[in-house]
């Protein structure tokens, strides 16, 4: 990819001029690669509430400055390199010979819940390396695997356990060592320290290889421009077509909203003196049994058409809460609810209500199906007023369903059958032209196939600004035809200089709201991004923003 020069011309609120040599980060406490449930994208009843009147629709003019920054070179210059270290040699942990079987060397080293070992690994060149690693574990359990230098923060003081953290792999239970692989590392050339911990439970190392890879290919860019839905609108057909042609190119800021308001979204444009090209929410203050204040916001989609009105994206997540008056909650743990009780073998996706209420009374369905359903209609319901407008929809159901944390995620084959019920119902029987699909299970057998995906989307709530890479590709596996890859949340922003390196151009990314952005009273909160990071970010010609977006009447 080229690096593109742009004109400056800084007229910004707020402006701090930034090192481009300088890449700043808020270290936290490692919580990769999801976040855990009290900061999932799925709506929690103790979620902040918004102390102050905010702003329904953004002013009326954007700023058409120039942007200010592009992303930084990296010098990748490629080797043929292999290399593994036996692990209870070249770390400080406790090393095991008995116990397990099909180790190499002389023993293996055992990490707990919370436990990290550290390794020095030295490379020829600056480049990107496929990362492997020799694990068995006596459980379901997560390791991951982060690099650990040292890093400078924004006041110039070293933060002694920074670093970025790459990815992860998931370790099943097993007595015998396997290899687990994370691709795409950038390294830089001579010493590189790389800590392995694990998330939960325990697992055992043996080793870790290194070999020599290369960045995401420019095949993986090439998409259909095609909406799934051959029905869909002139206006939805036009959004696509933008997309298919951005991505791979430049990354559309996005950023997820209070419900009814554009607080997060202003907050930024206060801060960097530019919108978010995309709003993002979540439509599952819409079903049944949600339980918020924000419950059926009649605020929330005028604000989503204003959006549109004022030339921006409109995005929309659902994760609601079960669809029963029994323990009804968002996660699994704490519902009684289980999807598999819903699901049926008979044709329910195109019953009127009266037929659907016969079903149930009849025993053809169970009540857990018929409520399953009278929540798709209410979000249909919802939907359809934005269609009524010409408003399209990037429409994301049923988020992260692969970690199993969420009631729509216990198993793949009954979450299967409730995504192709929300498909079929709200494509057939309600006629929602509008929607763009977008797929985000995490998991290859959630995948309902490329029939029903327009772009596929990972979440990443990593404790630094990494592009993201190695989830990309994790996420291009999952589907035979190539479709669009999308950020579809992140606790951070990623980083511009990083995707460019690693050419992770995502499609777009989306900002988790509330207290990731914003304080309570709806100033910038800078505990998981600094102002030098916004201002980068927003200012930066790889990324899209608000000022940016086409005329999609005339697309």
């Amino acid at each position: 990819m080229s690096t593109m020069k742009g004109l400056v011309k800084i007229k910004k609120l707020l402006i701090l001029l930034l090192s481009a040599a300088v890449l700043c980060s808020c270290s936290k406490e490692l919580e990769y690669p999801d976040t855990p449930p009290e900061q999932t994208s799925a709506t929690e009843e103790s979620e902040k509430e918004i102390e102050q009147e905010t702003i329904l629709i953004v002013p009326e003019q954007t700023k058409q400055d120039y942007d200010m920054y592009e992303p930084a070179d990296f010098v990748v210059a490629e080797e043929e390199y292999s290399e593994s270290y036996q692990l209870e040699f070249n770390t400080d942990a406790y090393s095991y010979t008995e116990g397990l079987y099909g180790f190499n060397g002389t023993g293996f080293i055992c990490l707990s819940s919370g436990d990290n070992a550290t390794i020095s690994v030295t490379v020829p060149s600056s480049q990107h390396y496929k990362i492997g690693l020799r694990i068995c574990s006596t459980g379901s359990k997560t390791a991951v695997i982060t690099g650990a230098k040292n890093k400078i923060d924004d006041n110039g003081n070293e933060v002694l356990d920074g670093g970025d953290t790459w990815g992860a792999v998931y370790v099943d239970e097993s007595v015998i060592f396997d290899y687990f692989y994370l691709d795409s590392v950038y390294l830089n050339k001579g010493e590189n320290n790389i800590t392995l911990k694990v998330l939960s439970g325990i697992a055992y190392f043996d080793d870790i290889t290194i070999e020599s890879s290369s960045t995401v290919t420019e095949l993986a860019y090439a998409i259909s421009n095609s909406c799934i839905n051959k029905d869909s609108t002139d206006m939805t057909k036009s959004v696509k077509k933008y997309l298919a042609d951005v991505y791979g190119n430049k990354v559309i800021t996005g950023q997820f909203c209070s419900s009814g308001t554009n607080t997060e979204i202003n907050a930024i444009y206060m801060d960097t003196g530019r919108y978010s090209a995309m709003r993002c929410a979540d439509l599952g203050i819409f079903t049944e049994y949600y339980p918020d204040s924000d419950k059926n916001n009649p605020d929330e989609i005028n604000t989503a058409a204003q959006w549109w009105n004022d030339g921006g994206l409109v995005n929309y997540t659902w994760s609601g809460y079960a669809p029963t008056d029994d323990d009804s909650h968002i996660f699994t743990e704490l519902t009684d609810f289980r999807l598999k009780d819903a699901v049926t073998t008979s044709d329910v996706a195109s019953l009127d209500p009266e037929t659907l209420s016969l079903y149930e009374q009849t025993g053809k369905i169970s009540s857990d199906c018929y409520d399953i359903i009278r929540d798709i209609d209410l979000v249909s319901a919802q939907l359809k007023l934005l269609a009524a407008q010409d408003v399209p929809v990037i429409f994301r159901p049923l988020p992260e369903a692969g970690n199993g944390w969420y009631w729509w995620g216990t198993d793949s084959e009954s979450y299967l059958w409730l995504y192709n019920l929300i498909y079929e119902r709200m494509t057939n029987y309600h006629q929602l032209n509008n929607l763009i699909w977008v797929w985000d299970g995490e998991a290859a057998d959630f995948y309902p196939g490329d029939e029903r995906v327009d772009i596929v989307g990972m979440d990443m709530y990593a404790d630094s600004d990494i592009s993201g890479n190695t989830r990309m590709l994790d996420a291009l596996k999952y589907t035979i035809k190539t479709k669009a890859c999308a950020l579809t949340e992140c606790g951070t922003i990623p980083n511009p200089d990083k995707i460019a390196r690693d050419n992770a151009l995502w499609l777009w990314f989306a900002l988790w709201k509330g207290d990731y952005i914003i304080n309570s009273d709806g100033s910038i909160n800078y505990d998981h991004c600094s102002h030098k990071q916004l201002d980068y970010a927003y200012n930066n010609e790889l990324f899209i923003t608000l000022d940016e977006l086409p005329d999609f009447t005339r697309y």
